[in-house]
């Protein structure tokens, strides 16, 4: 939310299209919306249902994404620039705060017990 916050500003400051850059960032939560939806189906099925819902919610994901940057570009080419910088800009935002929060973590030792 402070992302898209923070890209409407610089596309207000930079004279640029504000609606595009509010619809690039909120892109990045409708990743993360289709990701929680991936992980819950995940969790339901054994270990080979895990691997199809990982690999397919990417898939899903990232084709979501592609397709409403596609036809914001084909429905309003001038704002495409600003939608898909912000996009990025808070893609990478979030990337940043996933990795911040899973490697404080870490994994249980497997195999070595005390005897």
């Amino acid at each position: 939310m402070a992302a898209t916050l923070a890209c409407a500003t610089v596309a207000a400051f930079l004279d640029q299209p504000v609606w595009a850059a509010v619809a690039g960032a909120g892109l990045v939560i409708a990743y993360w919306a289709l990701e929680v939806l991936a992980w819950r189906s995940a969790t339901r099925g054994d270990f080979n249902h895990a691997v199809i819902a990982a690999v397919g919610g990417a898939a899903v994901r990232m084709g979501f994404v592609l397709v409403c940057l596609v036809l914001i570009g084909v429905l309003a080419r001038p704002a495409f620039p600003t939608a898909a910088l912000s996009f990025l800009a808070a893609f990478t935002v979030y990337l940043a705060v996933r990795l911040m929060v899973f490697a404080g973590e870490p994994a249980a030792p497997r195999g070595a017990g005390t005897r």
